[in-house]
């Protein structure tokens, strides 16, 4: 997308010059208070006024670098900068809406000041000690693990809108493509072929502010959908709660370090039969224990061990909750029981955490 975006179309150059633009490749000395969105992206973009307010964020990523693409093109990034120029003549008319999209101030002004990233300040920028956009977040929560401070909202970040039943068409950004049933984008009246329009009151230009909207939502809320359909400008009542925010981690760039010590992936119902598990029981396989930290190891954890619990339950069905539970559930200095199948046997480890 990036080399896309950098060789422009006529009509991208033509709609770029409408803006000054700055490319970034890196995140030493950004401003943090101000350049706030999900830093697994690989590539995301900011639409601001001169004097700081955002009009919209665009990039969105849910997946590995197979499916980087998945929820992004040239033709809704179009999209984005039209709607954003069209915020730009209402302003600043339009300056309360947009309040919202500026997140709260940060604990760390620039990512350079948080621990375990203070000494790439120090030496000039070069590919091995330029600060990447994971590191802000992933040295973030581990402050927070550190401190016994991670919240599930540290853990599950900027949910998709499939995650609350919207599938968005990806060459619009903002155009219902699909509603799935029971969802609560279905039971709130949100239809196919619908245009979304603002979420809480803030105008959307992409599916990532739609994400900007859930990620600084609680888990249980009311957000108010504003669309259009068929000529006509309605509201809709999302009623949120439950784990809608919960997603695959396993793409991240920042969830290695989350990781414990060891890489699983979950058993199908036909290995779990091969190894003589129930076809109802979950399964997660470990592919590969680290030797940095070499705590897995030090325990015992092997390559191709089964594990079928954690601390007395039946282990998650995939390696996000898997990791997202045990980091939740047990501070650094504690330890995890899993409960492991050997041999045909059911063997126990503690697996220590830091």
């Amino acid at each position: 997308m990036d080399e896309q975006v950098v060789r422009q179309d006529a009509e991208l150059q033509k709609l770029e010059q409408e803006f000054v633009c700055v490319r970034l490749i890196q995140m030493k000395g950004v401003d943090l208070h101000l350049f706030q969105f999900d830093y697994d992206q690989s590539w995301a973009v900011f639409f601001l006024n001169s004097d700081g307010a955002i009009y919209g964020r665009y990039g969105t990523r849910a997946g590995d670098k197979r499916n980087a693409a998945n929820h992004i093109s040239i033709a809704s990034f179009k999209k984005a900068i039209e709607r954003a120029l069209e915020l730009h003549k209402a302003y600043p008319a339009n300056q309360t809406q947009l309040a919202g999209k500026r997140g709260p101030k940060p604990q760390f002004p620039v990512a350079e000041q948080i621990p375990g990233l203070q000494d790439r300040a120090v030496d000039e920028t070069t590919p091995k000690n330029c600060i990447h956009c994971h590191m802000v977040g992933e040295h973030v929560r581990k402050l927070k693990y550190q401190k016994k401070q991670l919240s599930p909202a540290d853990v599950w970040v900027y949910p998709l809108p499939t995650n609350i039943g919207i599938t968005l068409n990806v060459d619009d950004g903002l155009r219902v493509e699909s509603v799935t049933p029971n969802s609560p984008a279905a039971r709130a009246g949100v239809e196919a072929g619908d245009e979304l329009s603002a979420m809480n009151g803030q105008p959307l230009i992409s599916q990532a502010d739609i994400q900007w909207v859930l990620h600084n939502s609680p888990v249980e809320t009311m957000i108010d959908l504003a669309l259009e359909r068929g000529g006509r400008s309605l509201t809709k009542a999302l009623r949120l709660d439950g784990n809608w925010k919960e997603s695959d981690l396993s793409w991240r760039e920042s969830s290695w370090s989350f990781r414990p010590g060891l890489w699983t992936i979950a058993l199908s119902n036909e290995e779990r039969s091969k190894r003589g598990l129930p076809a109802t029981e979950t399964a997660l396989l470990v592919r590969w224990v680290f030797g940095k930290p070499p705590l897995a190891k030090q325990a015992g954890l092997k390559d191709g061990d089964v594990i079928v619990g954690l601390d007395g339950q039946p282990v998650p069905s995939d390696e996000s909750h898997f990791h997202a539970q045990i980091r939740l559930h047990h501070p650094p200095g504690d330890q995890a029981r899993l409960t492991l199948w050997r041999n045909g046997q059911r063997e126990e480890v503690l697996l220590p955490l830091e």
